[in-house]
């Protein structure tokens, strides 16, 4: 079965095949006949040598594992390639004409079965481009992922081997057909640099002259400007504004590309400033250039982490560092940083942290309020449902709800059986059947679920045993991720991509397990909703 893949996303192989001899085969009509090659590179995006450059003058690498048929497609032994080879790259050139011209293309990445990934290119993706990059395999934890790159040069080939460290040579005889066998083992690749925390790694430097001191000259080429040759708002003249915008584009690519699996690494960021270097585009300009994938990154960690209603210091200090190096403006981070705020709230409770607050209702001596906020009781009945407005007061001896239309009821924690956490609210599930049922249109609705956990495990004395199901319907983080990349971001009902939340189609209480096909994406307007409804 064949997966398809959108451009810039990346996903483990072992999710499409367990199979590590594969074959690819590309299709692009329109452009002639395009120069198919495919290159063994090290950690750091660099030819690891010649010898790993196959293309149809040089059709293998020396021990068999990259192998170019006659018909274009490469085969692909993953188990007979060097550990100094980190990553393979499918890219195609072309020596008239540019990838505009691109008809509906396709890239695809098969075992001898049939399962694999393809990839789908049209020619509205490109400008000017003679060289593209295709798809990329690489090392990950132990194991291989694939990318779906589509991104491209306008220097063709040259501009492509140069990229990863390598030259054509001009003026020279074809190279002979390579020896069966190396004449020498590969030079060891020195290791990669460490991995460096967030909070130290350096924001992305501006590869242009400082706009300030270039208000008469181009800030990328230094000439000055002229009536035929004018600068545009960023002292950019007309020719280096087109180049700009190609790196730009470039620089989106490769951020999406780092930003798939939710997670920026160090050695991506790293490439992020080799982009902005080799595309001699300015850092702020780039930054701003990826602003919406860049907020949509921190939405997603965000959702990811309120998934299981936990979050770390450390998760916390890393959102902040994110959001200093990509130079997100704090109004548009201000949604973002009340949830975050609201979830790191939520964890201190469940710890066993809970604050004090003050109340109007009178409490018995020694009753002490934790919580006290605005909600509505949904009253329901064999032939009718109404909803009872109306304020929670959560104190460590009991739960108050009080309502001037019915007056309210209080619910002492022995009674309670469950707690469920809901869009909007909890459903609480007691022993008895006065003031049971579901409580929403709360503001905060994880910290009111984490305070009445909290207490109530405390009155039972159950330190280990949560009441609330969240804890039991933890959502392993490669489900999410995969749950996230089929739904493409986006609310499966609306298609907004705010406020998501992972929904579970069969409800956990009545069965639904924790699997990528009982899970969806909504926003919180329409998985409220569905709540409803239920």
């Amino acid at each position: 079965m064949m997966r398809s893949l959108e451009r810039g996303q990346r996903l483990p192989l072992v999710q499409v095949t367990p199979r590590t001899r594969l074959t690819t085969h590309v299709r692009l009509p329109g452009l002639g006949a395009p120069d198919l090659s495919l290159f063994g590179l090290d950690e750091h995006r660099r030819l690891v040598d010649d010898r790993y450059f196959v293309f149809y003058n040089q059709t293998a690498s020396p021990e068999g594992a990259l192998t170019r048929r006659s018909d274009g497609s490469f085969r692909i032994d993953l188990d007979r390639l060097p550990v100094q080879i980190h990553r393979l790259l499918l890219a195609a050139t072309l020596d008239e004409g540019t990838f505009a011209a691109l008809r509906r293309g396709s890239v695809s990445l098969a075992d001898d079965q049939g399962a694999g990934v393809t990839f789908a290119l049209d020619g509205d993706l490109f400008v000017a481009e003679q060289a593209v990059m295709l798809l990329e395999l690489y090392r990950h934890g132990g194991g291989w992922r694939v990318a779906a790159v589509g991104q491209g040069f306008g220097g063709g080939l040259q501009a492509l081997l140069e990229s990863l460290g390598g030259e054509v040579v001009e003026n020279s005889p074809a190279p002979a057909a390579p020896p069966p066998a190396p004449t020498a083992p590969l030079p060891p690749v020195p290791a990669p640099p460490r991995d460096l925390p967030v909070g130290d790694w350096p924001p992305l430097r501006s590869a242009l002259a400082d706009l300030r001191h270039a208000q008469d000259a181009c800030r990328r080429c230094g000439r000055t400007p002229s009536f035929l040759r004018p600068l545009n708002i960023h002292s950019l003249c007309r020719d280096c504004a087109r180049q700009s915008a190609q790196g730009l584009s470039h620089f989106r690519t490769r951020f999406l590309a780092a930003c798939a699996n939710s997670v920026i690494e160090f050695y991506e960021w790293q490439d992020l400033q080799r982009v902005i270097d080799r595309e001699r585009l300015d850092a702020r300009q780039a930054l701003e250039f990826v602003r919406p994938e860049a907020l949509h990154l921190m939405e997603r960690t965000l959702t990811v982490a309120r998934s299981d209603g936990q979050i770390t210091e450390e998760e916390v200090t890393v959102f902040g560092h994110m959001t200093h190096l990509l130079q997100l403006p704090a109004n548009l981070m201000f949604a973002l940083r009340g949830q975050l705020q609201e979830l790191r709230e939520a964890t201190l409770i469940r710890d066993g942290r809970l604050p004090t607050v003050q109340t109007g209702l009178i409490l018995d001596a020694g009753e002490i309020a934790h919580l006290e906020t605005p909600a509505v009781f949904r009253h329901v009945t064999a032939t009718r449902s109404r909803d009872i407005p109306g304020r929670l007061i959560v104190t460590n001896r009991q739960i108050h709800f009080v309502s001037l239309a019915e007056g309210g009821w209080n619910i002492q924690y022995g009674k309670v059986l469950r707690i469920e956490e809901m869009p909007g609210g909890v459903n609480l599930e007691l022993g008895v059947k006065k003031g049971s049922g579901y409580y929403h249109q709360t503001p905060r609705p994880l910290v009111l679920a984490a305070t009445l956990d909290a207490l109530a495990r405390a009155h039972k004395r159950l330190k280990l045993l949560p009441q609330t199901e969240r804890a039991s319907r933890s959502i392993p983080q490669q489900v999410k991720l995969e749950v996230w990349q089929r739904d493409a971001g986006k609310c499966v009902q609306c298609g907004d991509g705010n406020y998501l939340e992972y929904d579970h189609v069969i409800p956990h209480s009545l069965g639904g397990a924790s699997t990528a096909n009982n899970l969806q994406l909504l926003c919180r307007r329409c998985n409220l909703t569905k709540s409803d409804r239920l």
